[in-house]
């Protein structure tokens, strides 16, 4: 789920290039923890298991 809003939020950037910059830059980082904890969640699923 977190890597699908992170692809969400890049894809609005890409899409909407004129918008504020202090809005762009929240969405930035949004999309980044996004990421981030997808990855986390991602890997450590892949190493522990899905009991973990």
């Amino acid at each position: 789920m977190a890597l699908g809003i992170g692809v969400w939020v890049a894809f609005y950037l890409v899409g909407h290039r004129g918008i504020d910059p202090v809005a762009e830059g929240i969405a930035a980082f949004t999309a980044l923890i996004s990421f981030g904890f997808g990855a986390y969640v991602l890997i450590r699923r892949v190493r522990r298991g899905p009991q973990h």
